[in-house]
């Protein structure tokens, strides 16, 4: 099915040289106060390619570019690692001192406390709806499976949510980092906000008890 997605932009720019890169231009959170910012009509055509591209599937908007006004002077950042927040979306991040150590950590956690299978037990910590979990190379899967769900579906099969944690390097060569993020709703599913909440709140707490 299709799904609608916001890109707002500042007012245009006049300043139409063509960029190589984001320049100058900023990702903001969808509903964040652009009032004044103006964004150049190749950093808004190239933002919008770039959304497609790599699956956006959050509103955002995007201000700045070459000889915008207000544009702040930053190094740039490539398109991937500006959007990357609007992907799932990112619900945390953190940085870290080694990817390998964190994700090594975030599922050793994950298997202590919601390793049951099929999600039993998992509904602790303020968790209203279980949760099954599928470790990844880069860290693991949660998937909400709520009560009802009919025994032996499959992890791959399951909609209705859930959050990904992610230890990786970032792509621009900057510090290793921790993130947190929205994954696998089926279309039209309610976002389970507590339940996400409450399972990344328990994670941090562990995270930064364990001083890693």
């Amino acid at each position: 099915p299709l799904q609608a997605l916001v890109v707002r932009v500042g007012a245009p720019s006049s300043d139409e040289v063509a960029e190589a890169g984001a320049g100058a231009a900023r990702c903001l959170p969808g509903d964040e106060d652009d009032s004044g910012s103006t964004t150049a009509r190749a950093t808004a055509a190239e933002a919008l390619l770039q959304a497609l591209l790599q699956d956006v599937n959050t509103n955002f908007c995007v201000v700045g570019g070459p000889g915008a006004a207000g544009a702040v002077s930053l190094p740039p950042l490539p398109w991937q690692e500006m959007l990357l927040p609007y992907v799932g979306p990112e619900l945390w991040r953190t940085e870290v001192r080694d990817s390998r150590r964190a994700a090594i950590f975030a599922q050793q956690w994950a298997n202590e406390w919601f390793g049951s299978v099929e999600g039993k037990d998992s509904m602790r910590f303020g968790l209203k709806t279980p949760v099954q979990l599928q470790k990844t190379p880069t860290g693991v899967i949660f998937k909400f499976r709520p009560l009802g769900t009919l025994p032996g579906r499959e992890f791959q099969d399951l909609q209705d949510g859930g959050v990904e944690l992610v230890a990786e390097e970032p792509s621009h060569g900057g510090k290793p980092r921790l993130r947190a993020k929205r994954c696998a709703y089926g279309f039209k599913t309610v976002v389970k906000e507590n339940s996400e909440r409450a399972l990344i709140q328990k994670f941090k707490d562990d995270w930064y008890a364990a001083g890693l």
